[in-house]
């Protein structure tokens, strides 16, 4: 064996571990609750159809995130302190991909950035679940969180009149939700089968930035959703905002948009580091959303004098 053959040959084993190594982290988690690192086994596993370029680029992106995500679920609870450390590592990862420009290695249709974000918000929301589902002895594990098809109505129909008569068919219209706090219910109307839907009491919608026509599409969300669970908290969480500073809205069925940057897309200062208090502001929303009562007419009568 030549010494370039052997070294070429070194570094292909040493590559292999490598990957070896990543596909047996990524078998160990659950990926439909871990978005983004789903996203980096789509990659891995096409590794071999990949440019040299990105290939080193995946590499050295996926050695970043390994750590990142490791300190990540090595911390517990959701403390300030504990929620501002995991903010950190979030800046810290995105530093590393800004800095490196990796957010142009993969194209936007791959969701890479995208989906930082909402694997984020499992995490920072997974040990509240946890103690929530613990404190009401939900033994049955109703309660589920993750990305989600989320109920908005139910609608009846038939292929003609007699049929509609007889026995009217039942639908559900759902919507996709990056990240919600949901339960599954059947429904089931006569002699129709059961159909699944997930109920959602919390939704979240994640941009790396949100513009007008994003804006329009998730206050049309927001309303179906709420049609059909008004008590759902219905959010968005953006690293930057796009929308003109002359539109408010506070008109939509938007509960909040939590700009985590806290600047405009083309702002000087729009790549700031993510701040941590929007972020434990964020988590006391949710929190005291599922905290609080919410339909209680009596107690509301008595206390404050106000019904809604």
């Amino acid at each position: 064996m030549t010494r370039i053959f052997k070294w070429h040959y070194l570094m292909n084993q040493e590559k292999n571990m490598e990957i070896k190594t990543a596909k047996e982290f990524l078998r160990s988690i659950d990926l439909k609750l871990y978005k983004h690192a789903s996203n980096y086994k789509t990659k891995i596993n096409g590794f071999s159809s990949l440019t040299r370029d990105k290939q080193n680029a995946l590499d050295k992106m996926f050695e970043e995130y390994y750590m990142y995500i490791q300190e990540n679920i090595s911390l517990h609870g959701y403390s300030k302190e504990i929620i501002s450390e995991r903010v950190s590592l979030l800046n810290n990862y995105y530093n590393f991909i800004n800095q490196n420009n990796f957010d142009n290695v993969f194209s936007s249709q791959g969701k890479f950035r995208s989906t930082i974000l909402e694997e984020f918000m499992y995490i920072l929301f997974r040990d509240l679940i946890v103690e929530k589902l613990s404190a009401i002895e939900d033994v049955n594990k109703k309660i589920k969180i993750g990305g989600q098809r989320a109920y908005t109505n139910l609608y009846f129909s038939g292929s003609n009149f007699l049929n509609f008569v007889e026995n009217p068919e039942i639908g559900i219209h759902q919507k996709d939700q990056d990240f919600a706090i949901y339960r599954p219910v059947k429904i089931t109307v006569e002699n129709n089968l059961p159909l699944n839907a997930n109920l959602p009491v919390v939704a979240i919608e994640n941009k790396t930035y949100i513009d007008k026509t994003m804006l329009d599409g998730s206050i049309s969300t927001a309303e179906k959703i709420k049609a059909g669970n008004p008590y759902c908290l219905f959010l968005i969480v953006c690293e930057n905002y796009d929308v003109s500073l002359t539109i408010d809205p506070k008109y939509s069925k938007i509960d909040q948009i939590y700009v985590l940057r806290k600047a405009k897309r083309n702002a000087p200062n729009y790549n700031q580091p993510i701040f941590p208090e929007i972020v434990v502001d964020l988590f006391d929303e949710v929190n005291n959303h599922l905290s609080r009562d919410w339909s209680n007419v009596e107690n509301k009568l008595l206390t404050s004098g106000k019904i809604i």
